[in-house]
């Protein structure tokens, strides 16, 4: 243990200071093979967590009493509170900091009497009724917990999803009756949904105080990088600095990527994947996708090249194991305007799950976007757009979609709809050799590249990633033209140009344009 860390002090606690940023919701049973609830808590508390509730529904009495006392030790070794679920005894016996209540549970003023004023109650707020409940009965509570946001599996609901805007309707409630009650929003949130999920239930100026998670951090066999990546995500959704951060992780380290890509781009995928310093995996086996979601920096890419009958269950599945345990996907709707087929295929997928970098030519992302989706010969664009004056007509697609559009052609765009803005941010990128269009799989190739880009990097930097990527595939292309002959020697070319240009991670002076 570092005796100098700022955090290695016991600690001194006023409820009125409580950081109520990230809040952890401990479930035991979540937790990886393997591992347990103290290496994952203090994970969690090492990397910015800034409270904690122990929620043990099966334990005896003696049992939570004993798992409580060791819970309270970390968390005092990092000053972050402790808020025991339900139990106003087992609190009582360790001393923790406060007591989360159901509405099913005891009543918060029982609960004060027994406590004292000068410790934390939290209230459990499932809808707007509940919420005049508690403000007509004045109970002394610090802070309520909203949800479910969204739905979730940690814990059985009772009632439907609130959804932002069921959030926001409580929000002014507060604001309007009870503007110092504090909250945290909760249920079914993880860092790909939660900037979003905090700016569309803002009311007015008024914003929940902070956010509690279970799964996207208990199940994640690296809690660490996950409460840095949630974290993340939560600051940014609030608009402040990330002064809790303290590393990130770097682009340079190893990735693997699985590709479930048509037969035609395999070979080139894999190899241009291993040039910038990925590890490909081909496989549409059902049976290894979760099992590949475990492993530490991957990233699936998913491409529609080659559909068959069972496709779209493959890619159902796929997408399932890597949206339940926060992986990042790279879809790649190859040809999707060229058939009705593939036209469905396309929208079954993007009402199903979420998709982290989506990458097309003009075509295949107007067919996406539902503008002249017809303008398709096989894989190739025939759409008359010029590519300057497309993100006024796809960053809407971007923002709706939550994820970084990528647009290829003589110019590429990159459109950033994970983290809106004011203005939307956004990046031409100029490079490349016309030689590119005389290479099957050239363009299937570059999800791969930026799958092990994105691969090593916290969700909300995917922007930067993917236009780093994109611009490594460009310069790689430039190069590669400048000493081939044709097709045939431009191939090989690329290949050794891409992992110089990856090798060296220097862009600067190059003949890549940012516009």
């Amino acid at each position: 243990m570092d005796l100098l860390h700022p955090r290695n002090k016991r600690m001194t606690f006023n409820k009125e200071d409580t950081d109520y940023t990230l809040y952890l919701v401990t479930n035991n049973e979540l937790i990886p093979s393997g591992l347990d609830i103290y290496g994952q808590v203090e994970k969690s508390l090492q990397n910015g967590v800034t409270l904690v509730q122990l929620r043990e529904k099966e334990l005896d009495t003696g049992a939570f009493i004993a798992r409580a006392r060791k819970i309270h030790e970390l968390c005092e070794r990092y000053n972050v509170p402790l808020i025991i679920n339900d139990r106003v005894d087992v609190a009582l016996a360790v001393d923790a900091e406060g007591v989360h209540v159901g509405q099913d549970d005891m009543d918060p003023a029982l609960v004060r009497k027994m406590i004292g004023p000068q410790k934390i109650i939290g209230l459990s707020i499932r809808n707007e009724e509940e919420m005049w409940e508690l403000l007509k009965s004045g109970a002394d509570v610090d802070y309520i917990g909203i949800g479910a946001v969204y739905s979730t599996k940690t814990k059985k609901v009772n009632k439907p999803q609130q959804g932002p805007n069921g959030v926001k309707r409580i929000l002014q409630l507060i604001s309007e009756n009870r503007p110092s009650l504090k909250s945290v929003i909760i249920g079914g949130l993880n860092k790909y949904n939660i900037t979003w999920a905090l700016r569309e239930s803002q009311f007015g100026n008024k914003t929940t105080d902070g956010v509690a998670v279970v799964s996207c951090i208990m199940a994640q066999h690296d809690a660490g990088r996950e409460t840095l990546e949630t974290l993340d995500s939560i600051l940014v959704g609030f608009q402040r600095s990330n002064e809790h951060v303290t590393k990130k992780v770097n682009n340079s380290d190893s990735s693997v990527v699985h590709f479930i890509t048509n037969s035609v781009a395999q070979q080139f995928s894999a190899n241009t994947c291993i040039a910038v310093g990925g590890s490909p995996i081909m496989s549409e086996n059902l049976n290894e996708f979760d099992d590949f979601t475990k492993i530490p920096n991957i990233c699936l890419v998913l491409n529609t090249g080659t559909p068959k009958l069972e496709s779209l269950t493959i890619y159902q599945n796929a997408l399932k194991a890597y949206n339940a345990n926060m992986r990042p996907v790279i879809f790649d709707p190859v040809g999707c305007g060229a058939t009705e087929m593939r036209r469905e295929l396309m929208r079954s997928l993007l009402s199903f799950g979420h998709f982290t970098v989506i990458k097309g030519n003009l075509g295949e992302i107007a067919t996406l976007a539902g503008i002249n989706g017809e303008n398709m010969r096989g894989v190739d664009s025939t759409l008359d757009l010029d590519i300057r004056s497309a993100v006024d007509k796809f960053s809407k697609v971007a923002i709706d979609l939550k994820c970084v559009l990528v647009i290829t052609g003589k110019t590429d765009i990159v459109i950033n709809g994970i983290l809106p803005k004011e203005k939307i941010e956004y990046c031409y990128v100029d490079g490349g050799d016309p030689l590119m269009a005389n290479i099957t799989a050239s363009g299937c190739a570059l999800g791969g590249v930026i799958a092990r880009h994105v691969a090593c990097v916290p969700y909300i930097d995917t922007f930067a990633a993917t236009v780093m990527a994109v611009s490594t595939y460009k310069e790689a292309a430039y190069r590669a033209g400048l000493k081939s002959k044709g097709p045939g020697t431009f191939l090989a070319n690329f290949v050794d140009e891409l992992y110089s240009v990856s090798t060296s991670r220097n862009l600067e002076n190059t003949h890549v344009t940012y516009m």
